[in-house]
């Protein structure tokens, strides 16, 4: 029987693997929230690796900090050493244990989807080259901490859209009702728009729907700033529970399904009733990314015109 480990980091990794089960024998996992999903999915296979310690405010704590860091990629060799991996599933290629592993490991290593960011580079190459520096000088693992791609030539990649050898379960929505469901990302939180670009597209977005909208928060946006800021959008207001998308689309219908940038578009598998519209938000470059992805299932909206048609269209 042939060793083989996989190193999940969300419930989309999870879910992947447990569609597409190789025959895995060790579920390597950093986070404790979700160990309860590994284990309910792989029992008894889950190994947990612990994670880097994160930079440190004071630069009184970085020689710590660093010496700490840099001894925690030993502990994670000295865990996986003994137990004779032969075959290494990993999904994500820009991370710095990623990238130890990928020069440890002698064995083949499998590059599986990570959603959306697995096909198109939906944020500038600066913003991971200024993450990898902070990294760095905390004792990050630094080879190649300067670059978002991993050499893919090396390994083995798999995914739904272009390589199409995974597949993953889709969920079975509610009937449409009439109404949409924008599903959130967090920009704001990620620096990556102001809020108040934010809510321009999301009045946008309302104000060219013939039916009322719906926003899907996502787990990392803020509740409070979120609640403030939908408050004064006619037409739209924060969706009921359960939040998750798949719960969330199985207990409420919805004639269409938006978002700036989201992998939930791809796994929602409702492609003739979804849209991408980050133009709508300021996000000229993840428009461009998008547009020009030649595998992408989800249309993309060039601009208000186009909003409005497809809405018409989607209306039940």
């Amino acid at each position: 029987m042939t060793i083989i480990a996989a190193l999940p980091r969300s419930s989309l990794h999870l879910q992947l693997l447990a569609a597409n089960d190789p025959g895995v024998t060790h579920v390597l996992y950093r986070d404790d929230h979700i160990a309860g999903q590994v284990e309910r999915l792989f029992p008894g296979k889950g190994v947990p690796l612990g994670r880097e310690q994160r930079p440190p405010r004071n630069p009184l704590a970085l020689p710590a900090r660093f010496a700490a860091n840099s001894r925690y990629y030993a502990s994670v060799r000295g865990m996986l050493t003994p137990l004779g991996i032969e075959r290494l599933i990993l999904f994500l290629e820009g991370e710095p244990l990623e990238r130890m592993l990928v020069r440890w490991f002698a064995g083949p290593v499998e590059l599986w989807e990570d959603g959306l960011s697995h096909y198109v580079d939906l944020t500038s190459p600066l913003w991971y080259a200024a993450r990898g520096a902070v990294q760095i000088a905390s004792g990050f693992y630094p080879h190649g901490a300067m670059r978002r791609r991993a050499d893919r030539s090396a390994m083995i990649v798999r995914d739904r859209f272009e390589a199409r050898d995974l597949s993953l379960p889709k969920p079975n929505p509610a009937p449409p009702e009439d109404r949409i469901l924008i599903i959130g990302s967090p920009l704001a939180e990620d620096g990556i728009v102001p809020r108040a670009r934010v809510a321009e597209g999301l009045a946008k977005i309302a104000a060219a729907s013939p039916v009322p909208a719906c926003y899907l928060p996502h787990p990392r946006e803020d509740a409070s700033a979120l609640t403030a800021m939908i408050g004064p959008i006619d037409g739209l207001e924060i969706a009921a529970q359960p939040h998750g998308i798949a719960p969330h689309v199985e207990a409420h219908g919805y004639a269409g399904f938006l978002a700036a940038a989201s992998t939930a578009l791809l796994d929602l598998g409702q492609f003739d009733r979804s849209l991408f519209v980050p133009r709508l938000f300021g996000l000229e470059r993840m428009h461009r990314a998008l547009s020009g992805w030649q595998a992408n299932p989800v249309p993309v909206v060039h601009g208000m015109s186009g909003l409005e048609q497809r809405l018409a269209a989607i209306k039940p």
